[in-house]
């Protein structure tokens, strides 16, 4: 099986964003600074449903975090360094390394 398919570690940048559709789904976004040293690059990611909620009450600035999930065309506002984000599976805080 293929498929689309990334694993991030990083550090969160600003504060979480949850917001509710008008079809009442949460939606979480926020920006993750990944990469070594002169090589950093930032991606967006976002999570949808009742996960983005639980996921919102871990996350705090700077935060080390694992993202799990999968790359799709940055489409709207939510602009970042790459032109693409990351649709979260999963999110978990980690330890600095």
């Amino acid at each position: 099986m293929t498929g689309n398919r990334i694993e991030i570690d990083g550090r969160l940048l600003g504060q979480p964003q949850v917001r509710i559709t008008p079809a009442g789904t949460p939606v979480l976004r926020f920006t993750v600074e990944c990469g070594t040293p002169g090589e950093e690059l930032r991606l967006g990611i976002v999570m949808t449903g009742e996960a983005a909620l639980t996921a919102e009450k871990v996350l705090e600035l700077g935060r080390q975090v694992k993202v799990i999930g999968r790359m799709r065309a940055l489409k709207g506002s939510f602009k970042t360094d790459a032109g693409f984000e990351v649709v979260a599976a999963s999110i978990e805080p980690t330890e600095p390394e």
